[in-house]
């Protein structure tokens, strides 16, 4: 070995110690890589982690690590679940000290959901019941529903700051209910608090799309919605309400909410800010028709209790647009996909840009990329003032592996799809003391030509190792650092994370998650606990 080689070794290794390090605590022994079904990992309240693999064909895999993260349960169960066709996990969350798994199916056209209750020392199932379902599809309408396609009747969400819950179930064209959406309130122990339905009494607006809920406690769910009616000219005119469910009442109180006026809102976001009190609303939406087009992002701060007026705030990322524009000479494109809320009542914003890019092979039947580009993280203050932003390039390509709008945030509440390894396409991110980390797999060349503003995609999933980005206010453009230390040796296989199958310690600040590993004899992956 040369001396100028160990020179700049040296000078590597000074500038990764320089950089925030994300420091290995502890790793679980190696095991087998999960490439089927879904994916996640949960902290429980008594510091034990949890790695739950849900298989179609072989059903529950429940791997529990004590809180010094030894081994500490293994076991392999069939649920009552059958084959996951049409499937979605609407979330894994704990509950009364125990694993709660909510799962959707779609069973002889008709959409079910599941219940899962695990216990959280023994990993063993304590009940597995059929708790709702919904009407049927059509025959014609419905002819074939693939396993990617999830269902979309439930949504399910659980108070970050309590043990309650919330289930919305959408009844569509389901005339023996008294309306066409159900939400239903419970404690941590699974017992009803209170249940009501919505039935649009606005001849105005007779239809409803969904978006998103927050349980605040054993006080009341508030429920967002779009109502709206379709216009002659084939686009939508209609108006955001906020829905309340108290437990003292079977009905649900109905207020207007003046943010994204004059728009058609398709998705929202919702997360209560406790320093505030004021739930943050995130939405994309686009103009009534023969309004002007403008930036399709939308944010506003909501009070619950409807004392104080309705905050709409400009989301627009300005400052990573300016910066796009001088790495790459184009502008930022990016929506947002998930929401920090940090300690002083300010938040921070994910933007991510997505695109569908459709290929026509000559001989064989078209199809759809899902091309996942730069991201960038935006604070504001407590007032919805913006303050610093940081914009990170990349580039990914999916391409079997539809992304839906605030799929990031979705998936760090219920579970990571593992299909064909695209699960190591995406990113993470994490809030340590009020500054968001981003965790991403790719190459040491593609990430030099990404610093340039040349995102490139990788090839080879082995090939690639973890990096992470550290999002304030020092670095419009932050630097990257390898999370398991420099790769020196080219022909060693990296050690790429498994996005997307991680949880937080909110307690200890550790980020824990899977990565790709190796022993002398196997090739498998490790539960990894990181320290900032």
């Amino acid at each position: 070995m040369n001396k100028s080689f160990l020179i700049t070794l040296f000078v590597m290794m000074q500038a990764v110690a320089a950089f925030a390090q994300l420091t290995t605590v502890a790793q679980s022994p190696l095991f087998k890589e999960p490439v089927a079904g879904y994916g996640r990992i949960l902290h429980m309240k008594d510091g034990s982690t949890v790695f739950l693999q849900i298989t179609s064909r072989d059903g529950l895999y429940v791997d529990i690590y004590d809180e010094d993260n030894k081994p500490k349960a293994q076991t392999h169960m069939k649920a009552n679940f059958e084959n996951l066709l049409g499937s979605c996990v609407n979330a894994v969350f704990e509950s009364n000290n125990d694993i709660t798994l909510f799962i959707s199916e779609v069973e002889s056209r008709q959409p079910v959901l599941y219940r899962i209750i695990i216990d959280g020392k023994t990993g063993y199932i304590k009940k597995d019941e059929k708790l709702m379902m919904t009407n049927r599809y059509a025959y014609f309408a419905q002819p074939f529903i693939t396993q990617y396609e999830p269902v979309t009747s439930f949504f399910v969400r659980k108070d970050p700051n309590s043990e309650n819950y919330a289930l919305v179930i959408l009844h569509n064209n389901d005339r023996s209910v008294s309306g066409n959406l159900e939400v239903i309130w419970y404690t941590g122990a699974h017992k009803e608090i209170a249940r009501a339905y919505y039935a649009n009494s606005d001849r105005r607006y007779k239809n409803i799309n969904y978006l998103d809920m927050v349980v605040l406690g054993d006080e009341k769910v508030c429920l967002f919605a779009h109502i709206y009616n379709q216009t002659e000219v084939g686009d939508k005119k209609g108006q955001l309400i906020m829905a309340t469910l108290s437990k003292t009442t079977d009905t649900l109180a109905l207020s207007k909410v003046n943010i994204g006026v004059k728009k058609v809102i398709d998705s929202g976001l919702v997360k209560y800010d406790p320093v505030i009190k004021k739930i943050i609303f995130i939405g994309y939406a686009h103009p009534e028709a023969g309004d002007e087009e403008t930036y399709a992002g939308i944010c506003g701060l909501v009070d619950p209790g409807r004392a104080a007026p309705d905050q709409e705030i400009d989301i627009y990322p300005a400052k990573a647009v300016e910066k796009t524009k001088a790495l790459a000479n184009r502008a930022f494109t990016g929506m947002p996909q998930n929401v920090f809320v940090r300690s002083d009542g300010g938040f921070s914003i994910v933007y991510e840009e997505l695109t569908r890019k459709q290929v026509k092979p000559l001989n064989a039947a078209s199809y759809v990329y899902c091309i996942k580009d730069w991201l960038a993280v935006q604070s504001f203050n407590a007032n919805g003032q913006a303050e610093y932003s940081c914009v990170i390039p990349r580039h990914a390509e999916l391409r079997n592996w539809e992304i839906s709008a605030f799929n990031n945030e979705r998936v760090s509440s219920s579970a990571q799809p593992l299909i064909k390894g695209e699960q190591y396409r995406g990113y993470g991110c994490f809030q340590y003391k009020d500054r968001v980390y981003v965790t991403m797999n790719n190459t040491e060349d593609n990430m030099k030509k990404a610093v340039q503003g040349k995102g490139v995609a990788f090839s080879t999933v082995r090939d690639t190792d973890g990096y992470y980005y550290v999002c304030d206010a020092s670095n419009e453009l932050p630097a990257y650092a390898p999370l398991f230390g420099l790769n020196v040796n080219k022909d060693d296989d990296g050690h790429p994370l498994v996005m997307g199958v991680s949880d937080y310690d909110a307690d200890k600040g550790r980020f824990i998650t899977l990565k790709m590993d190796k022993n002398t004899e196997h090739r498998g992956v490790r539960v990894v606990w990181l320290q900032p």
